[in-house]
Formats: structure tokens, sequence, C-alpha cells
């Protein structure tokens, strides 16, 4: 958990850095990031009450969700980071 600690912070200037030009025309998409199998989210506990579960066209999943705005140079625009159960639009 350290090593990711520590790369967060690098991580984001890099991310935000990247960004691409806001040009009028977006795509917006999420991704499922599991943290845990379905039949151990009773006893997940290094998200608990961060990580929610939520439903995405594949099935269940306990975890969070990745949403991305891309522009229609495909350059991402904004991205968040939310719980499972929180819904796309």
């Amino acid at each position: 958990m350290t090593i990711q600690k520590r790369a967060f912070v690098p991580l984001t200037c890099f991310l935000l850095s990247r960004l691409g030009k806001k040009t009028g025309i977006y795509y917006i998409d999420s991704t499922a990031l599991p943290v845990c199998d379905n039949h151990r989210i009773y006893r997940h506990k290094t998200f608990a009450g961060l990580a929610a579960r939520g439903k995405t066209s594949r099935g269940w999943f306990f975890g969070f969700k990745l949403h991305l705005v891309f522009n229609h140079l495909n350059q991402i625009v904004a991205c968040k980071l939310t719980p499972g159960h929180v819904h796309d639009t």
C-alpha cells in the first residue's frame, strides 16, 4: 500500500498535464474497477466506506467506476473516480 500512496501524487500530476484540449465535441464512457470478488464483499476491509456495489452490463461488482470524457481527437479531457453505485449520467 505504501507504493500506491507514494505514486498517487506523481501519477495525478502526470495525468493532469496530459489532458487534451476542450473542443466542444465529447464522448463519455465509464468502466468498472472491482476491488474484490463478489463472494468476498462482506469480508473486504481495505476500501470499506469508499467502494460500493455497482452494476454494469456484465453484471454486479464491488469497487469503483472510472468515468472518462474524451474529445473527438481521442484525448482525455476529464476523469473522475467514483464508488461503484454512482450512475453514469
